[in-house]
């Protein structure tokens, strides 16, 4: 049988896609305390509309699948031009930006170029509509083209910058930056972060998001040494781990282990490193690696930057009504000066009192409002401020539509769902009262007797197959139907087989 040209091993672990692939889908972005900060700067920048915002970070650090996150959240009244080759002229830069707009063809000069740019960006403004140019790789703008680039955030009304820049590199951008003639550009620098390596903890939670992201929750686990090892190996990054685990994921898949230890990692080391320990190259010195791996997936970058349809300046649509004005924000305020352990505090407080008094358990999960809204449970949500470089805490006490009432501090706020949406790290911590002693059996307890009860009540009996019955419920809930009771699980049964518990929508039934 002849190669297809399809991953081997998906089906065998049971994943939808191959969990570790190194094209920047933005769905897969794990958001370390890191990565957050740098998002947190992203969004601030943008608000702002002022300056330019520079992301730095060694190869592989995860910038793109970052700079990727952040388009994919900018609103359809944002048009954006992506820059991916940016060893240009000056006015290759200019006809590729304007390219990316679909502004028609203004001419063969650099005055031509910035002549119809400007005019389509005083455009866009009076429309109420907004512009970001994002440059990935700028370490290799030349000096002349960076100036360039200066040039353009001078593209302005009285009152505003009609385009927000947004250069992400190498750390040999900060040297560039530091130099004596682009001085004028560093000083319009309004948000800049540094995005450094994973923790040896977040290079564990790294592999385990990507896999359940993946649809493999459950169903393939790395041991504790396996995951030391990935870390030590790849010195916390990113696209280095991806490397590492799908090496390890093809040598478990050939030896019919869905368990992948730390002789798999290391076999896969040998085999994606090789190279470089031959040589007697330290772990932190892989940047040929890297650097090989983006040659080999540079046609993937540009197709997941372009795919659909671009959001582009012209031909603009004709107004069916005068633009509103944005929505002021409500969260955001109550979030700049709020501390982050005594937020946390809280609006652990806050939903514990809608349960009244007696023990609760709590169990975190990484998750999205559709799964809450399906739990139906109140949650303490971690969220973020774009001008903070912490995260903090805030209590989602109630749902009523598009609005949730939040607790932040203080006396509980009406805030749009979609306000709320977009600050939350996707980081919940859910209080529930175990009445049916479910914790007590423990997740890995198929045949608890309290478990077995709980889905004969909810119409899933189970007969002589509890997993059977497990993995039933799991896909009539929309989870991972693996028959194993996790954290979600066991949430789920829980939350659909009470009927006395505070509800997110409803109140108390």
């Amino acid at each position: 049988m002849g190669y297809t040209g399809r991953p081997v091993y998906e089906s065998f672990y049971g994943f939808k896609e191959k969990p570790f692939n190194l094209t920047p889908d933005p769905k897969y972005l794990y958001l370390s305390a890191r990565h957050s900060e740098a998002f947190a700067h992203l969004v601030f920048g943008h608000r702002e509309r002022g300056g330019f915002v520079v992301i730095t970070g060694e190869v592989g650090t995860g910038k793109t699948t970052l700079a990727r996150s952040f388009l994919s959240k900018l609103g359809p009244e944002t048009a954006t031009a992506v820059v991916l080759y940016p060893a240009l002229s000056a006015v290759e830069l200019l006809r590729t930006i304007v390219q990316e707009l679909r502004i028609p063809d203004p001419g063969p000069s650099q005055k031509d170029l910035v002549d119809a740019l400007h005019a389509c960006l005083l455009q866009a403004r009076s429309e109420g509509r907004e512009v970001v140019l994002l440059i990935d790789e700028a370490q290799d703008l030349s000096p002349e083209v960076l100036e360039q680039v200066r040039l353009l955030s001078n593209l302005e009304t009285d009152t505003d910058k009609l385009i927000h820049i947004v250069l992400m590199g190498q750390s040999e951008l900060l040297d560039m930056l530091a130099r004596h003639d682009l001085r004028q550009l560093a000083q319009r620098v309004t948000a800049r972060y540094h995005l450094t390596a994973l923790s040896e903890t977040e290079t564990r939670e790294y592999v385990r998001h990507r896999i359940e992201v993946a649809g493999g929750g459950g169903k393939v686990t790395f041991t504790d040494e396996a995951l030391r090892d990935i870390h030590r190996l790849s010195d916390g990054l990113p696209r280095v781990i991806n490397l590492l685990c799908d090496r390890a994921l093809l040598g478990g898949y050939a030896r019919s282990q869905r368990e992948i230890d730390a002789g798999l990692v290391r076999e896969a080391a040998r085999e994606a490193l090789a190279p470089a320990r031959r040589a007697g190259v330290p772990a932190s010195a892989h940047r040929w690696v890297l650097a090989a791996t983006a040659l080999v997936t540079v046609g993937a970058l540009a197709w997941a930057f372009t795919r659909g349809t671009p959001r582009a300046l012209a031909p603009t649509p004709p107004p069916s009504a005068a633009p509103s004005s944005p929505a002021a924000p409500v969260l955001e305020p109550a979030l700049l000066s709020l501390p982050r352990e005594a937020s946390l505090q809280g609006a652990t407080g806050a939903v514990a009192r809608l349960w009244g008094p007696g023990p609760l358990e709590q169990t975190w999960l990484r998750t999205h409002l559709q799964q809450l809204r399906r739990l139906q449970l109140p949650a303490v949500l971690e969220v973020f401020h774009p001008a903070r470089r912490d995260t903090c805490y805030v209590a989602l006490l109630r749902i009523d539509g598009a609005t949730a009432e939040v607790s932040a501090g203080g006396a509980p706020l009406r805030v749009p769902l979609d306000e709320l949406d977009r600050l939350w790290t996707r980081q919940a911590l859910l209080l529930w009262r175990d009445h049916d002693g479910l914790v007590a059996q423990g997740p890995a307890a198929i045949g608890a007797p309290s478990v077995a009860t709980t889905l004969q009540r909810l119409g899933y009996g189970p007969g002589a197959d509890l997993p059977g019955a497990v993995a039933r419920f799991q896909r009539g809930v929309g989870l991972t139907s693996d028959g194993v009771v996790g954290a979600r699980t066991l949430l789920a049964l829980y939350s659909l087989g009470r009927g006395d518990q505070p509800r997110l929508e409803g109140g108390r039934p």
